[in-house]
């Protein structure tokens, strides 16, 4: 059978791949010490240094309320945050704010009277006397709004930015202190220790798979032709859930990648596309059509109306993601950019929320059923989860050669975290409201098919239910 198919990181080429390789390199080298700052948040002090393209909504009554829930959650997730200084720091940020707008209502209280005054043909002595004090006390008080704004802006840079980085709030399902299984699918059925071979060695012996580096490697005939007809599974069976495809962006930028919940100055974050030119708030991101972040551009800063909700997406595409320097390489497992399959739901209230969740993992288990024989689907720990995330399923495969289940895909919810931070709203009769939000990398072509090579160091075989999902041309080339 002919090479049909290859891949360098989604472009075609040797040079390509060197200059994408010599990026990365200049991306390891960045300074990964953090300073307080926000490309989302934007202090309107800074307000001319940057262009604020949104305000997110500061709500943080809530997660103050209940301090001690807090603090339990800090340490559950290991975030070191001292969350009493935060909550004084917020209510003195509230408290100053409300002078403010006393000040700005006198403001305009006073130039509202100086107006009429002025408009006058005649004024008596009693009015000329109380135009003069108005001006006295229209300088006082422009006086004091700039003092105050000062104030603001101090509570905005130091307080009010570190209060902005608090991660999501737990969702009561999450495991404390262990990862919980949930289910366990098929038997595992582990080869002989003397038979087991790295899916890297099974794949080049078995010319399926050209493995050079974590952002160089190629998948040829069988494994393009999976990689082809899973996703285009993946894709029917969202269809069937009434899912609409839609095609991101590969690059983001820095507000969008803060939104949500990465750290936009982190290397090791996402790719960052470096540009001296201008301040790194400013940035892109190279972070792949099939991410949350990619969807999500889709919806900052609208609202919708009731009427579509639930809004249901999948994406089928690149995710680009950094290898950490330190990260022990394993084939597959442990790549710069994958070939994955994402979900995407937006929900008005926890009901509906708690009934989209469940139709998505039921679609998600019959997915893997079509896929492979045995996988478990495991309930993240506290500690697991990342800033962003309020509960975490994860579905898993063995790896015959490393003895670990391997994550190869996962289900999170955020409740109105991310649509809070980049505005994504919808009409309600009582205001606008948030709507809640289901999303995740349900699918990793590479590690999937890294743990399936495994189970056969001697010949790779095509689920059934993918080989009836390539494309026409593909199926005439696989039969030949």
């Amino acid at each position: 059978m002919n090479i049909v198919a290859f891949r360098i990181l989604g472009v075609v080429g040797r040079c390509s791949c060197q200059r994408l390789n010599q990026y990365f390199l200049q991306t390891s080298r960045l300074s990964l010490t953090r300073t307080y700052g926000s490309a989302l948040f934007i202090p309107d002090k800074k307000g001319h240094e940057s262009y604020s393209f949104l305000s997110p909504k500061l709500d943080f009554d809530k997660r103050f309320n209940d301090l001690d829930r807090l603090k339990k959650e800090m340490l559950l997730r290991n975030v070191d945050i001292d969350v009493v200084s935060l909550k004084e720091a917020w209510e003195s940020y509230k408290c100053v704010l409300g002078k403010k707008q006393i000040l700005e209502e006198k403001r305009v209280q006073i130039a509202d009277r100086s107006k009429d005054l002025h408009q006058k043909a005649k004024r008596t002595a009693e009015e000329e006397k109380e135009l003069l004090e108005l001006q006295e006390q229209g300088k006082l008080v422009k006086k004091d709004l700039k003092d105050i704004r000062d104030v603001i802006f101090e509570y905005e840079e130091n307080s009010i930015i570190p209060a902005f980085k608090l991660p999501n709030e737990l969702d009561p399902r999450t495991p404390a202190e262990s990862s919980k299984i949930m289910d366990i699918i098929g038997v595992l059925q582990e080869i002989p220790r003397e038979h087991r071979k790295s899916h890297v060695q099974i794949g080049t012996s078995l010319g399926l798979l050209d493995y050079r580096s974590p952002i160089e490697y190629y998948l040829l005939d069988n494994a393009a032709f999976f990689e082809l007809g899973v996703l285009e599974l993946a894709g029917r069976l969202f269809k069937e859930m009434d899912m609409t495809r839609v095609a991101g962006m590969d690059f983001s930028h820095s507000r969008l990648v803060e939104g949500s919940g990465l750290d936009y100055e982190n290397p090791t974050d996402t790719f960052i596309l470096q540009d001296d030119s201008v301040k790194i708030s400013d940035h892109m991101h190279l972070v792949g059509s099939a991410t949350l972040i990619s969807i999500l551009a889709l919806y900052t800063k609208q609202l919708s109306r009731p009427s579509l909700f639930p809004v249901k997406h999948f994406a089928t595409g690149r995710e680009y993601k950094p290898v950490l320097e330190d990260t022990p390489l394993n084939g597959l497992f442990t790549i710069c950019q994958s070939s994955v399959a994402h979900a995407f739901i937006m929900v008005k209230d926890a009901e509906d929320a708690e009934i989209e969740l469940e139709d998505l993992l039921q679609t998600v288990k019959k997915l893997y059923r079509n896929i492979c024989s045995h996988y478990r689907i495991v309930k993240r720990s506290a500690a697991e989860l990342r800033s962003w995330e309020s509960l975490r399923i994860s579905f898993e495969m063995w790896s015959q050669f490393s003895g670990e289940y391997i994550e190869v895909g996962h289900i999170s919810t955020y409740g109105d975290f991310l649509s809070k931070r980049l505005l994504i709203g919808y009409q309600a009769p009582k205001g606008n409201k948030f709507p809640l939000i289901i999303s995740g990398m349900v699918l990793s072509v590479p590690r999937v098919l890294g743990c399936l090579l495994e189970q056969n160091p001697d010949k790779f075989l095509i689920p059934p239910e993918v080989e009836k999902c390539f494309p026409q041309y593909c199926a005439a080339e696989f039969t030949d």
